[in-house]
């Protein structure tokens, strides 16, 4: 089964053992959703769409939750992030050289964890980055180390945010966050986004 998107149908405190969901198509127990970057395994659908689950899996922090929270819910092998928090886990890697932007160790993927890429490339890089996974809901901060007008092209992502140039200055950055298969431009610093 693939990985639905759906939101809270109601707000969520820190310790509560049911959710509502505005929709729950699809759901079995055994699953596991993710809200906010907490991971809570789903323990009972009898009375879909409202389920029973077990808060804080994976060691995440349970936390309350606002109506209409972003959930992400499937089987955990379908999940590119399972047990990654959000701001647990911090990388770096670096590209001097044209060519697709990808998580440690040239996997092919992006980056499901939080990351840092520095872009270091003499003269201007042309950068592309899939989109994230449904699931995935980190951070990705780019870096230029040094003083050239870099592209990063945002493959797929809405016409108005999918390419990023440079300012031809070190220290030039900005920062992207997976949302629901998309990338959301989080900050510029010197980078133009359109």
């Amino acid at each position: 089964m693939a990985l639905v998107a759906t939101t809270l149908s109601g707000a969520k405190a820190t310790n509560d053992v049911v959710i509502g969901l505005t929709s729950a198509t699809g759901i079995a127990s055994k699953m596991l959703a993710l809200v906010d970057g907490e991971w809570m395994r789903i323990t009972g659908v009898a009375l879909s769409p409202t389920v029973g689950v077990v808060p804080g899996y994976y060691g995440t922090t349970a936390g309350p939750h606002g109506i209409l929270a972003p959930v992400i819910f499937g089987n955990a092998i379908d999940f590119v992030s399972v047990g990654v928090t959000p701001g647990w886990v911090l990388t770096s890697a670096s590209f001097g050289v044209d060519g697709a932007i990808t998580g440690p160790g040239g996997t092919g993927t992006v980056p499901v964890s939080n990351t840092i890429v520095y872009l270091t490339k003499a003269t201007a890089g042309a950068y592309t980055i899939a989109l994230p996974a449904k699931d995935q809901q980190n951070s990705i901060t780019f870096i230029s180390t040094t003083a050239a007008a870099h592209v990063v092209t945002m493959t797929g992502n809405p016409a108005a945010n999918d390419v990023a140039t440079f300012t031809a200055a070190i220290g030039s950055s900005f920062t992207i966050k997976g949302d629901n298969a998309a990338w959301a431009i989080v900050s510029t610093g010197n980078v133009t986004v359109a």
